[in-house]
């Protein structure tokens, strides 16, 4: 079922994680933009990363492809990982999760990573759609998710990561990528 990984971009490989990424993770989760925009997942210490990891390792083996499904993202010519990428449940369908680390922000990874995860998701996962939920105040984040080929649904207040704001839902639906 995991022929499909790596999958390669430009400039990128999403893949499985593994448990040596755990010092990675740890430090960009300490990363100003992951605080302010996914406090969630913000890891206290390498036993804490390392235990989400385990957990998202662990889904590889579902059968079939289960969520929340999340590779990291490296660059291609090195292999260094600089980020993740990721499919999640949420009450009415799939949302595309991602990011970058700050060193390596503002050339177009983030964007080719989720084009690349959002068409894993329609090809692989026979996803009918995959929304992508933003702070409204995230422009960076919403400038990847229009440059990706989601379509603006909506901006609304309401709650996420426990705190209440105004946010924008995106969609990309089947019909609207290129296969």
């Amino acid at each position: 079922m995991k022929t499909f990984l790596p999958v390669y971009t430009k400039s990128l490989a999403l893949r499985e994680f593994i448990l040596t990424d755990t010092p990675k993770i740890l430090a960009m989760s300490q990363e100003t933009s992951m605080r302010r925009w996914i406090p969630d997942q913000v890891y206290g210490d390498e036993k804490e990363a390392a235990d989400t990891l385990r957990h998202l390792i662990s889904m590889y083996s579902k059968n079939p492809l289960a969520l929340p499904y999340v590779l990291g993202v490296s660059l291609k010519e090195t292999n260094e990982l600089i980020g993740h990428v990721g499919l999640s449940s949420i009450e009415n369908g799939v949302e595309i999760g991602y990011a970058i680390g700050l060193k390596y922000q503002g050339k177009g990874y983030a964007s080719e990573a989720v084009i690349a995860m959002s068409e894993l998701g329609i090809k692989v996962f026979d996803l009918p759609s995959i929304m992508g939920i933003v702070a409204s105040a995230n422009i960076a984040s919403c400038k990847v998710l229009e440059k990706s080929g989601f379509k603006f649904v909506n901006e609304t207040f309401r709650l996420m990561h426990s705190e209440k704001k105004m946010i924008k839902t995106y969609i990309k639906s089947r019909d609207l990528t290129s296969i």
